[in-house]
């Protein structure tokens, strides 16, 4: 048991309270032993020290005996162990005492084997009421944890049917938590989606090592279709929970950000691709990075090989010197204008006029050379 364990014992005999004091301290050195001669005065140490972890207790005191002690306490510290330790004993006592919920009863006397059967008394009490406050504060902080998180928590059982909702399913999935209760959690996800989700729940019940995460459209509390992500855990055989958690958050701006995002990108690539002339945009090493496609067309290399080869590879070699001069002058931060043989696949030299800069962000630091082309109506052999 860790730390040390706080006695409080209360009789009105000084010589007993010293008596037990020595011999509960002699035989655990964990023991600490704080005596009170009077009940009032033991109440208001209780009132002020919230760190005691077992009280002993006469039953027969002035002012006020150990049962209506042990309630007085109770109304302070309902949990606490509470050991009558009397010299008054009786099957009436016992009963009485066991009826008002004391922790134990144990009758004074019997030489010192006594206190040895009440130290034994005080720690078995003691371990059990730190881990039940231990408990108590895992379940706690698990509760602060759901009530407070900003996903829904869930717990269904095998056949997906709500158990427990937390309050924040009603802000991300439409509903008051009591309204879900008893629902099949699968009626409520796309049927589109369905048979994914289903598949996913039935393997993390299958077997509990795996946490499946799946991405649905979930029916709205207001009509909608909302994009959420699910994370399932098997907890069956967790006595707090029998059932499998499910950590629920919305997507659905995300997704709706992405639709965007690839509307834009497409609709981009469409109007480069309606350009006539060629257009490119290059790492800042001229590494090709995005292109239309005219200038595709034009060279006749596959995406791939559009991205793997090196710049010059695209311009004839009596025009090498002169497109790594355009680079740094580029990167310099110059828009350059110039003439070069663009070389196809094929081995063709088609004469291009090219105007390149340099994109930078908001710091300035380079992002990338966009460039776009067009038609010279030069030979080859004419822009030497």
């Amino acid at each position: 048991m860790s730390g040390p364990i706080r006695v409080l014992h209360v009789d009105d005999d000084p010589a007993l309270l010293d008596l037990t004091k020595t011999m509960l301290e002699r035989e655990h050195d964990d023991f600490v032993v704080e005596t009170e001669t009077a009940v009032d005065a033991a109440l208001a140490l209780l009132d002020g020290d919230t760190s005691f972890d077992c009280i002993v207790s006469d039953y027969d005191m002035p002012g006020m005996d150990g049962l209506t002690f042990l309630a007085a306490v109770q109304e302070r510290h309902h949990d606490l162990p509470f050991i009558l330790f009397t010299g008054k004993g009786s099957e009436e006592i016992a009963s009485r005492a066991i009826s008002a919920g004391v922790t134990e009863y144990l009758q004074k006397g019997g030489g010192t084997d006594r206190y040895l059967v009440l130290a034994n008394r005080i720690e078995n009490a003691v371990a059990k009421y730190r881990a039940e406050r231990e408990r108590r504060r895992n379940r706690e902080r698990y509760q602060a944890l759901i009530e407070y998180s900003s996903d829904s928590v869930a717990i269904l059982d095998v056949e997906g049917v709500f158990q427990y909702v937390s309050p924040a399913a009603e802000q991300i999935l439409g509903y008051p938590p009591d309204d879900l209760l008893g629902d099949c959690s699968f009626d409520y996800v796309h049927p589109e989606d369905r048979e994914k989700v289903v598949r996913s729940f039935d393997e993390c019940v299958d077997d509990p090592a795996l946490r499946p995460s799946t991405t649905y459209r979930f029916e709205h509390g207001d009509g909608t279709w909302h994009v959420l992500e699910s994370r399932a855990t098997n907890r069956r055989e967790d006595p707090a929970v029998r059932g499998l958690v499910v950590n629920t958050h919305d997507l659905t701006e995300q997704h709706e950000a992405e639709r965007e995002l690839r509307q834009e990108r497409e609709l981009f690539d469409a109007a480069l691709d309606a350009l006539p002339d060629t257009f490119y945009i290059s790492h800042p090493d001229g590494s090709a990075w995005r292109w239309n496609r005219s200038l595709q067309d034009l060279v006749g290399y596959t995406d791939q090989e559009m991205r793997e080869l090196p710049p010059e590879a695209f311009f004839a070699e009596e025009d090498h010197e002169k497109i790594a001069s355009v680079i740094e002058r580029v990167h310099e931060g110059e828009t350059v204008v110039y003439e070069a043989r663009v070389l196809t696949k094929s081995g063709e030299k088609v004469p291009k006029r090219i105007s390149a800069t340099l994109l930078t962000d908001d710091d300035g630091d380079p992002l990338a050379v966009c460039g776009i082309g067009v038609d010279t109506g030069l030979r080859p052999e004419n822009l030497d």
